[in-house]
This record gives C-alpha cells, structure tokens and sequence, in this order.
C-alpha cells in the first residue's frame, strides 16, 4: 500500500520502538515456492511471482519469501530468534476472508492468507 513502510516506521518509532526498514521487493518480485502435484506427489518450484497468475500460488509465494526474507535479516543483525516477537500486521477483511476464528467461529474460507502459509505454522 502507498506509503504504508513510512507510515509504520513512524508509529513505531513515536512509540520509541527501533527500526529497520528492509526493501525486499525485489526478491519477492522473482520469489518461487515448493509446490507439490496433486497427482503425482512430486514436488518442483514454482512460477516466479511477477509470473504467476494464480492468487492462491501468489498468496503461498509472499507468505514463504516473508519468512525466508526475516530468517535472512535476523542473521544480518544478528538477532536472537528465541528473544525475538515477529509481528505481522493484517486488515480485518483479511481475518474475514481466510476464515480467521478470530474474525468468527462460524466463517468458511474465502482464500488462504499470506501470513498463513506452511511456513509459518511451522514457525508457531
């Protein structure tokens, strides 16, 4: 969303929080994803990002590089990861439209959500 890295740092920063800003966009730009044949079980990689066309691949392929990207900034700043909260912010109609039991016990799924990849359950 236009300005919303500068918008956050600002937040966070008046709220005495430090910040560092990480411009991954090109990584997730030519980001690919394990993904697996339904009928066969084989696993490959994915379409690049800027090359896929399915919304779920998409979805799978920022959620994966999100956490491949903060494994690689961690070990760049030399954070401890067990003293370490990530944080991840979300819109509400995103909750709505995963099925977020936080949105309401009795919601089907719309669409997965790019916060909830495999990746990040095993991370949980």
């Amino acid at each position: 969303r236009h300005e919303e890295s500068t918008q956050v740092v600002a937040a966070l920063n008046a709220v005495g929080l430090t910040t560092t800003v990480v411009n991954a966009s090109e990584t997730f730009f030519d980001a690919t994803t394990v993904v697996k044949d339904k009928a066969s079980g084989t696993e490959s990689r994915s379409l690049p990002l800027k090359h896929a066309l399915d919304p779920e691949l998409k979805r799978r392929i920022i959620g994966d590089t999100f956490m491949e990207v903060a494994d690689e900034v961690m070990k760049t700043l030399n954070l401890d990861p067990a003293k370490l909260l990530l944080a991840q912010g979300t819109l509400r109609p995103d909750l709505i439209e995963s099925g977020s039991h936080f949105a309401s016990s009795k919601a089907d799924a719309i669409k997965t959500h790019h916060n909830d990849t495999h990746l990040v359950r095993q991370l949980r």
